[in-house]
């Protein structure tokens, strides 16, 4: 099975034509080529079942064993976008309604794997995805074995290697969650191991131990640079460029203005409040902060707010990221799995906030 599959993927990876092809040919020529090398019965209906009715919907693929389903497959031509919120969201909802725990979503070229039933969030239900064309041929092919093959899926390994992936998925994504909120609380009331390891650094180079009071006044003073962004804030590696203005890193120090040429995080929260409540209650990230920046430009132009602080975003766009914070401890904002990555939305209490 595995050799015939490894030629099978190998073809796939020198086929041109195949980005061009049409949702029909991607099932024929790619989808249904696998299942068999799999050891499923494509000529058999009840084994591979075409167009699944799922209540008055159907599903492309279901594959049965005993006449019963345990897997949904919906394919896609080549050429499209399997990130789409609709395609995943259909899919598990069918798969959940029909109590079918494992559901993929393909476009020929990439296979996403589902646990329909596990999480609540759509996102959190996918296992492991397969690129034909990106990964290596032999890891590809084990993958699908694993997952897929009509042998573990009967037997139940591919169940309980998904379920393995899926929570030392689960496991790392709420560790690499909780190291920024874990690194803020060091800072925000400075750690005495913390403060005693600055100390004794700071004598190794001048010769002399400064106080441990002056220590946390240090890190006190610098809190802003040195606190993180939780995950969902920070931007992604591959985030276009703010529209707002920046300016390079500065050679020099740059002077901190005087109180009243700034604005605190508390007194910025009525204002991002009014400007959610201005768009219905939600608004993306981008659109806040443009406001935000026109309304206070005058404050935000300084060289001290344009300076690039924590997560290399400037010092104005990292303050009014913390205001958010502020307002969603304090239960106006709603949090990123409930409004979606990338927008802000306001709570039944952020509505009645004056």
């Amino acid at each position: 099975m595995i050799e015939d599959l490894i030629n099978f993927i190998n073809n796939l990876k020198v086929n041109h034509r195949l980005t061009s092809y049409n949702e029909d040919q991607a099932k024929m020529a790619i989808v249904q080529p696998i299942l068999r090398r799999l050891g499923w019965d494509i000529e058999r209906a009840d084994e591979v079942f075409p167009e699944f009715s799922v209540e008055n919907r159907r599903v492309d693929y279901a594959l049965c064993i005993n006449g019963h389903s345990e897997v949904f497959i919906e394919a896609k031509r080549p050429a499209e976008d399997l990130e789409s919120q609709n395609h995943q969201e259909q899919l598990l909802d069918y798969s959940y309604r029909q109590g079918v725990k494992i559901a993929v979503l393909t476009n020929g070229i990439t296979w996403a794997f589902y646990l329909s039933m596990a999480g609540v969030e759509w996102k959190s239900r996918k296992v492991y995805t397969i690129d034909i064309i990106e990964q290596e041929i032999s890891g590809v092919a084990s993958k699908f074995v694993d997952l897929l093959s009509k042998k573990n899926i009967e037997s139940g390994r591919s169940y309980q290697h998904a379920e393995t992936i899926h929570k030392s998925r689960l496991k790392d994504k709420a560790i690499r969650e909780a190291f920024p909120e874990s690194w803020n609380r060091i800072i925000e009331e400075p750690d005495s191991l913390l403060v005693e390891l600055i100390a004794e650094r700071t004598e190794r180079i001048c010769s002399f131990k400064p106080d441990l009071s002056e220590v946390i006044k240090f890190l006190k003073s610098h809190q802003v640079e040195f606190l993180l962004l939780p995950i969902e804030e920070q931007p992604h590696q591959d985030e276009k460029p703010r529209v707002m203005p920046r300016v390079s890193p500065q050679r020099t120090p740059i002077e901190e203005p005087s109180y009243n040429n700034k604005i605190s995080q508390d007194e910025l929260i009525p204002h991002l409040i009014n400007i959610l409540k201005k768009h219905g209650g939600r608004a993306h990230k981008e659109q806040v902060e443009k406001e935000i920046y026109a309304q206070f430009s005058k404050i935000f132009e300084q060289a001290w707010y344009k300076e690039m602080v924590s997560n290399s975003v400037p010092r104005w766009q990292h303050n009014l990221a913390w205001t958010k914070e502020r307002a969603k401890k304090r239960g106006l904002i709603k949090r990123p799995s409930e409004s979606g990555r990338g927008v802000w939305a306001l709570t039944d209490k952020g509505m009645k906030f004056s």
